[in-house]
């Protein structure tokens, strides 16, 4: 019982120390739509990451809500882990699947002629720095150009 709690105060002061600064989203670099139907849209995404941090984060399974102009579009889920590298700007690709809610995939036509598209993610990102874990709420949201929508990759 005594080294139990040895490990648990020792936790708590290293994850006490560790100064967090949030990761930047830079933008996105690239966007494939591998997988497209009524359900579900898988998305293969390039996205620029900043990690201003000393450490490198893991940022494991998660799952969040995805809003396209305001409209509920549905659940973005974040089946795979991936390693935001330590103080540095960098290109991360992942792969993301989307459970639409119903009707979702015609909104996303519409959405797809804009010029410019709000989307707003929002839920808890589960993390890990040094073996400790974390969740993050999220609430972003970012104006994106309608053409990375074009899940059928027609040219206007």
């Amino acid at each position: 019982m005594k080294n139990w709690l040895v490990i648990a105060s020792l936790l708590f002061i290293v994850s006490s120390c560790l100064e967090f600064d949030d990761v930047k989203f830079k933008g996105i670099e690239s966007v494939k739509f591998p997988k497209v139907d009524q359900k579900e849209i898988l998305i293969d995404l390039s996205l620029k990451l900043d990690n201003p941090n000393n450490y490198k984060i893991k940022i494991k399974p998660s799952v969040l809500d995805v809003y396209i102009g305001g409209v509920l579009m549905g659940q973005v889920h974040l089946d795979k882990k991936f390693v935001i590298k330590r103080n540095r700007e960098n290109s991360y690709s992942t792969q993301l699947a989307v459970k639409l809610e119903d009707g979702m995939l015609f909104s996303l036509m519409k959405f797809a002629t804009m010029t410019e598209v709000s989307i707003r993610f929002k839920g808890r990102v589960k993390g890990s720095v040094y073996g400790i874990n974390k969740k993050v709420d999220i609430d972003e949201t970012k104006k994106i150009n309608g053409n990375l929508l074009n899940i059928f990759g027609k040219k206007k």
